[in-house]
């Protein structure tokens, strides 16, 4: 393994160097974990200008599998898994027991967004999204954030989940 000389490049260069950071964490499935999630991947997406859609992202996917799985059972955990690059990859894995996520359509009677749309925020913040796993396994549901846009997700632009 090459070891690079790190004296000669600035900060930006050593932060973003061409290996992309990678973080997991566990977080009990309780609903009070949800906010403990929220800000540890908000500390970690500070300066990207992204913040604000992470946390979304991030209190969306942990909510529901809390709510939606055995991860809110007593003794249950959801787990976080967060990939910084251009292109960086939020993903919550949870215990599974609950239905398959999937993105709810978008209501056109003007109502506000009520439950069993949060997948659809996701989606519109996030450059693709998907889910991948089993009832009995678990499920991890998944967003990839352009940080390399400043500007946040178009809300008029259609992504569907993949598998």
């Amino acid at each position: 393994m090459e070891r690079k000389n790190w004296s000669l490049c600035s900060a930006g260069q050593w932060l973003w160097d061409a290996e992309p950071m990678r973080w997991r964490r566990v977080f009990s499935g309780r609903a009070d974990q949800v906010r403990s999630a929220r800000t540890f991947a908000t500390q970690l997406f500070a300066g990207t200008s992204r913040e604000d859609d992470v946390a979304v992202v991030v209190t969306e996917l942990a909510t529901n599998a809390v709510r939606h799985s055995r991860s809110g059972a007593q003794r249950g955990w959801f787990g976080l898994e967060v990939t910084l690059a251009d292109i960086a990859y939020v993903a919550v894995t949870d215990q599974g027991g609950g239905c398959v996520p999937s993105v709810q359509a978008d209501r056109s009677d003007g109502e506000p967004w009520v439950s069993g749309r949060g997948l659809l925020m996701v989606s519109k913040l996030a450059l693709a999204t998907g889910v991948y796993g089993s009832p009995y396994l678990g499920y991890t549901v998944w967003a990839d954030i352009d940080l390399r846009a400043d500007a946040k997700g178009d809300p008029t632009r259609e992504v569907s989940m993949v598998s």
